[in-house]
């Protein structure tokens, strides 16, 4: 797990739109996220990066972003000016792994794979056992894709 601070909120833009950008290759790159919620269209323009990381043709998928506390990062498709946000990605990503465009920002190593945080939220949040009460059927309205 890695947590990076301040991260510019069109990078953090730039970062959702990859994860919906190969949705239709099914390729691993969709993001598993917590603490905010977004609206994605599938029929918008996915993003393209080149092999620097950099955004060759902007995406347009992602429609609104908020922050569990209401902020909000991204409406209607245009990055709304504010503050940086902290984002805890796990080390894959902030290294650029499934072409995450981190690009380098400065992060900070938490000291625990995200496969231990994993087992960890499973033992110590879940009690050892994921239940369909824990995960219900259509999900926790956390992302949600337009028709």
């Amino acid at each position: 797990m890695a947590i990076v601070s301040d991260l510019p909120r069109d990078q953090f833009k730039e970062i959702l739109e990859n994860a919906v950008s190969r949705v239709e290759a099914v390729d691993g790159r969709f993001a598993q996220i917590a603490g905010f919620r977004f609206t994605w269209d599938p029929s918008g323009t996915a993003q393209i990066l080149d092999e620097t990381f950099a955004v060759t043709t902007p995406g347009t998928r992602i429609v609104d972003v908020e922050l569990g506390d209401g902020t909000v990062v991204v409406q209607d498709g245009t990055v709304v000016t504010g503050a940086g946000i902290h984002v805890a990605p796990i080390d894959f990503s902030a290294r650029g792994g499934d072409q995450y465009p981190f690009r380098g920002v400065p992060f900070t190593s938490v000291g625990v794979s995200y496969q231990q945080a994993l087992r960890n939220y499973i033992v110590d949040g879940l009690g050892g056992s994921i239940t369909a009460a824990h995960y219900p059927e259509g999900g926790e309205d956390r992302i949600v894709r337009t028709p």
